[in-house]
């Protein structure tokens, strides 16, 4: 039984060490779309705000902006879910071997 865990931690080795590297590229990937994003989402919010308050845009409209700044906001969200699928991969590969 040792030598079969041993042949599959030999096996899962460059597997794991490619997810490791996968996983801090996503990540760095990850930071830098999220201040990006965010940033965005905020200039939405702020212009759709703003238009309100000079009434240059009826409230639907506002909302409809705002919408699609929550939508630029929510976008970092979905990289950091495939972020912790690759983690709980590395975590049931490293408890299988």
């Amino acid at each position: 039984m040792k030598a079969i865990r041993s042949i599959l931690k030999i096996m899962f080795l460059p597997v794991m060490a490619t997810l490791a590297v996968i996983r801090l590229f996503v990540e760095f990937l990850a930071g830098i779309s999220a201040v990006i994003f965010r940033v965005i989402a905020g200039i939405f919010l702020l212009t759709a705000l703003l238009s309100y308050g000079f009434g240059l845009e009826s409230s639907g409209e506002c909302l409809k902006i705002v919408l699609a700044g929550f939508l630029f906001y929510l976008l970092p969200c979905t990289v950091e879910i495939v972020i912790a699928g690759i983690i709980l991969l590395e975590e049931w590969i490293r408890s299988f071997t």
